[in-house]
C-alpha cells in the first residue's frame, strides 16, 4: 500500500484529487497540506511514498517546495499536479516522475498510481535521482515557450510570436502572432514566467512586448497608449499605468 500526500493551496483541487485516489487500490492518502512549509512538515513526520504536489502555489512556489522536500523525505517520490509549468514538463521528459494536468481525468490518475506501485526499489532510487536533476535550478533548461490552450489543445506559443497579454474577470488571454489563446495561471505567474524577456508588465492588466510596439501615444496627464498589431484587427491600443510609466520611457528612449 503506497501512502501519499496532496500538496495543493486550493481545496477543491485538494478534494477532486483525493477523491480520484481513493477509487483506487494500492494507494492511501495520509496527508494534505496547503502550503510548501505545511508539506515539508508533514512529509517529514509521515515519509510518504509519494508526494503530489501543485506547482504554483502562493508563497512558496510548488518547485522550491520540492527542493525541499527532497532533503526532509529524499526516498518520496513527487508526482507534480499542474497546468504546463516548464519544470513539471522537464521532469515528465527525464522520466522522474508523471505529471498530472488540472482538471484531474480518472484515468489519468489511475495510470500514475499503477506506475508508481510497479517501481522496484533500485528504480524508485533512480527515479528520486532523476527528479533532482530536474528540479535543481543549476539543472534546469530554458524553454522559450509558453504553453496555452484553444479548444480543449494544448499549444506552445513561442516567446517571440506573443504581442501581448491581459486578464479580465480572473482568467489571461495570450494574443499571439498566431492568434488568441488561454492562460491557466495569473497575470503575475505569467510576468514571473516572461522574466528576463521584454514582455513587460505596463498596466495592471497588460502584459507587453516592447519589441511589438508600433506606436506610442501621449495622453491626459502625462499618460500614454502603446498600440500594437493584433491578428484579429489591425491594431489594438494597451494602456501603460501610472507606475510603469518611467520604466517604459527610459526603455523607449523618451524623454
Amino acid at each position: 500500500m503506497l501512502k501519499a500526500i496532496i500538496v495543493d493551496d486550493e481545496m477543491p483541487a485538494r478534494d477532486e484529487l483525493k477523491f480520484l485516489l481513493s477509487q483506487l487500490s494500492g494507494i492511501e492518502v495520509i496527508g494534505e497540506a496547503d502550503s510548501g512549509p505545511a508539506a515539508v512538515g508533514l512529509a517529514a513526520q509521515y515519509c510518504p511514498d509519494v508526494i503530489f504536489l501543485d506547482i504554483h502555489m502562493r508563497g512558496m512556489s510548488g518547485v522550491e517546495t520540492a527542493l525541499a522536500l527532497r532533503t526532509a523525505t529524499p526516498n518520496s517520490l513527487i508526482v507534480f499536479a499542474t497546468a504546463y509549468d516548464e519544470y513539471a514538463i522537464k521532469a515528465f521528459e527525464v522520466g522522474a516522475v508523471d505529471y498530472l494536468l488540472k482538471p484531474f481525468d480518472g484515468d489519468r490518475v489511475a495510470a500514475t498510481a499503477a506506475r508508481l506501485q510497479k517501481y522496484h526499489p533500485e528504480e524508485w532510487r533512480a527515479a528520486a535521482t532523476r527528479i533532482d536533476q530536474a528540479i535543481t535550478p543549476s539543472a534546469k533548461t530554458p524553454v522559450h515557450k509558453l504553453a496555452v490552450e484553444k479548444n480543449g489543445k494544448i499549444v506552445l506559443v513561442n516567446y517571440s510570436d506573443i504581442i501581448y497579454a491581459h486578464t479580465q474577470t480572473g482568467s489571461v488571454t495570450v494574443v499571439a502572432e498566431t492568434g488568441e489563446y488561454a492562460y491557466s495561471g495569473t497575470l503575475s505567474d505569467l510576468q514571473e514566467r516572461l522574466r528576463g524577456t521584454t514582455i513587460l508588465r505596463v498596466h495592471k492588466s497588460y502584459l507587453v512586448h516592447m519589441e511589438k510596439v508600433k506606436e506610442v501615444i501621449p495622453w491626459f496627464k502625462g499618460t500614454y497608449w502603446l498600440k500594437l498589431p493584433t491578428p484579429v484587427s489591425s491594431t489594438i491600443e494597451v494602456p501603460v499605468g501610472k507606475g510603469q510609466i518611467k520604466e517604459i520611457k527610459d526603455m523607449l528612449g523618451l524623454k
